[in-house]
């Protein structure tokens, strides 16, 4: 079967959760197109040279240095409305040039087809603004009417407790068309514990100049700091792997099962809150410091959650102190949720078999 998978180019999170995806695909012999731009596409091609791939441009949104994230973000929305509408229209001369028999979109809303089998994988059923929350169900409206247009909505996470996503991947009463699918890792459960090479990983991503703020951020205080660090820019359209210091390291990028032996062999995680980092770290039960991309109300509220119940710590990148950090995140209990990495499998295979009939 011929199966397109169309991230979002949105940081480097909806990339990374696709690997499993496309991995799948690749296991049950389907014929597998990528479709995204930037960073995101990129680490595909890094992750899988062998594919095909198309070039189809995101919504060439810019994040702010400073100030408010939302207020940015509400400015861009014809922007954004626009790209939704100007990838449908080049959705429909993919599907006229590779005739696929599925799509699986993530959170591009504007990848769908009335005669293609269309799934979108988000976990997105409604989001949070926390100094509107007066907008919150308009949006929940919006989303549900864009989610309408897929034959199948794919939520990555379990449906019960504990769970991920909270509020935002369960609301109630969702479509029948709607179901959790488990966690999308890239990585599986270690069989051991490795020695310790690293006793703090920075795992980087998100859009810029926020990733570099943080970034150099981090490296000043590390400096200070007598510990081995291993700083992963999460770049990945270059390659470089130097030594800024004795005790400093950083890496542009790694593929996936290089970033699994680095988490392994790491005491402690830096990353951000994106939704796809969380999913990836959170059955490896490591000590973990999240610091949410500033004014990215989700990824505030994803890490204060898991902040509550003790299993991370967590900081705004302005009061973002490193020593005090490492000290609290010692602290915790480990971030941890149980869930098989290859639930989502059934999902697919349920799909695919629809297709067939």
């Amino acid at each position: 079967m011929k199966v397109i998978i169309a991230p979002l180019d949105w940081g480097l999170g909806h990339a990374t959760r696709c690997i499993p995806v496309i991995k799948a695909c690749l296991e049950r012999n389907c014929d597998v197109t990528l479709v995204s731009s930037g960073r995101s596409l990129a680490l595909l091609k890094n992750e899988f040279p062998a594919l095909h791939t198309i070039h189809l441009p995101g919504y060439n949104i810019y994040y702010q240095k400073k100030g408010s994230f939302l207020w940015k973000i509400i400015k861009q929305l014809g922007k954004i409305f626009t790209g939704i509408r100007r990838e449908h229209e080049a959705m429909k001369k993919i599907i006229v040039q590779l005739a696929p028999d599925l799509i699986i979109s993530d959170n591009r809303y504007g990848l769908w087809s009335k005669h293609t089998r269309s799934v979108l994988i988000s976990h997105q059923m409604m989001v949070k603004i926390p100094a509107f929350t007066i907008l919150e169900p308009f949006v929940q409206w919006w989303l549900m009417q864009q989610h309408k247009k897929f034959h199948t909505v794919w939520i990555p996470d379990v449906p019960g407790n504990p769970n991920l996503s909270g509020d935002l991947g369960h609301v109630k009463n969702l479509p029948a068309h709607i179901k959790h699918i488990g966690l999308l890792t890239r990585f599986p459960k270690p069989e051991k514990q490795p020695a310790c090479e690293h006793d703090v990983l920075a795992l980087l991503s998100g859009p810029e100049p926020q990733r570099s703020i943080f970034e150099d951020k981090i490296i000043e205080q590390a400096k200070k700091i007598n510990r081995k660090f291993l700083i992963i820019s999460g770049i990945s359209e270059k390659e470089s792997d130097e030594m800024l210091t004795d005790t400093i390291r950083r890496i542009s990028y790694c593929t996936a099962d290089k970033l699994f032996e680095h988490i392994n062999a790491s005491s402690v995680i830096i990353s951000r809150g994106g939704y796809s980092t969380l999913m990836d770290l959170a059955h490896l039960n490591k000590k973990c410091i999240f610091v949410p991309t500033p004014g990215q109300t989700e990824q505030e509220y994803l890490v204060q959650e898991l902040q509550k119940k003790n299993l991370v710590y967590a900081s705004s990148q302005q009061d973002f102190i490193l020593a005090d950090a490492l000290l609290a995140a010692e602290k915790t209990n480990g971030f941890y949720i149980s869930a098989a990495a290859d639930m989502f499998t059934g999902a697919l295979e349920d799909e695919l078999s629809m297709i067939k009939n």
